[in-house]
């Protein structure tokens, strides 16, 4: 059996709230043709009502207009993020004799060559030793650091301590250069960040240890395969199939993985879900008939640093487990493009 040992979160650059972007995002809507503009304009009010913040490591929000900018802000940030996460582990690590086995990373939202796994190793030294097994998982959305843990809780025994790490900073995708509204979504939706966990076989590593018992994933390419998708521009960007149906359409999804997973959340809904907006996590609470304290620590997690894409599950899950008594399970829901539904339980076990 693996274990959760430790769980390392950095929050990253500077804040900024709803408030303070509606009016940055205001400006710039001004220069869009006017035919377009007023739609544009209720569209980003609509999506930044309500008291919420997220953080980004660009200097400049709207200043990234080409490649090569946007490129070098993902390749600055993220550096500063592994920096952050790396002072973090080495001091809890260290002394405890433990060297890593494997790094497996996860990021969406960039392409670095060599991958974020080789920048960490080089800033942990010797605690990842020269044979350690690389892994750079890309291109996965949300469920990215699911599906990290997931490969690892299956790796072979020998593989004693491994890292699973999270790195996402969507705020270097922001195009408001554009009327196309999936795009302003996802412009009004995300935020930068960055976790880690240490993974273990040895339930007495670390400060406390989360047992993880099950995984179970869906995939529904044949239905969903373009429901969250890259578009392109000078880069990538953030598009939807349909924006007005989305959320309707993840919440069916989820909904119909999850009714097969019941039996093992129905007695204990202490709940870590992905929180890709707090419309959809009351929703997914609805239908599923979840108490309506479940969906909280995703909703407070959304409200102080919106949707960090595969990292935001890591923070919640760290808020909850830190509350959870021991012999309590808590439950893991994440959802993302292609489509995919991933569960989880995870149990407090020390």
């Amino acid at each position: 059996m693996r274990f959760i040992n430790e769980i390392f979160t950095a929050p990253l650059g500077e804040a900024w709230t709803n408030e303070r972007l509606l009016a940055a995002a205001e400006e710039v809507v001004d220069a869009l043709p006017a035919e377009e503009r007023e739609n544009v304009r209720n569209f980003v009010r609509f999506q930044l009502v309500g008291e919420r913040s997220r953080r980004t490591v660009v200097q400049n929000l709207f200043g990234l207009t080409d490649f090569q900018s946007r490129a070098s802000a993902y390749e600055a940030g993220a550096d500063h993020a592994l920096t952050e996460l790396a002072q973090q582990i080495e001091p809890v690590v260290a002394g405890s004799g433990v060297t890593f086995d494997a790094i497996v990373t996860t990021t969406s939202t960039g392409n670095l060559m060599p991958g974020l796994s080789y920048r960490l190793a080089q800033r942990l030294g010797t605690l990842v030793r020269p044979e350690s097994l690389m892994i750079d998982l890309a291109n996965v959305g949300c469920t990215g650091s699911s599906k990290a843990l997931n490969l690892v809780n299956s790796l072979a025994p020998n593989f004693r301590h491994v890292l699973v790490v999270a790195v996402e900073l969507p705020t270097t995708l922001i195009n408001v250069r554009t009327a196309d509204l999936d795009i302003w979504q996802g412009n009004c939706t995300f935020g930068d960040g960055a976790a880690a966990l240490w993974v273990s076989n040895d339930v007495e590593s670390g400060a406390s240890a989360l047992a993880v018992e099950e995984f179970r994933y869906q995939q529904f390419a044949e239905a969903g395969l373009d429901l969250i998708r890259w578009g392109y521009d000078e880069y990538y960007g953030f598009r939807l199939r349909d924006h007005a149906t989305f959320e309707s359409d993840v919440k069916q999804t989820v909904a119909e993985a999850l009714r097969e997973t019941q039996d093992g959340w129905k007695d204990e809904p202490r709940w870590a879900i992905h929180p890709a907006g707090i419309a959809l996590l009351m929703r997914l609470s609805r239908e599923l008939k979840m108490p309506k304290d479940a969906i909280q620590p995703s909703v407070a997690q959304y409200r102080e640093n919106s949707n960090m894409s595969s990292v935001s599950i890591l923070y919640v899950l760290k808020q909850i487990a830190a509350a959870t008594q021991v012999g309590s399970a808590v439950n893991l829901l994440t959802m993302g493009a292609g489509f995919n539904v991933i569960y989880g339980r995870v149990r407090r076990v020390r």
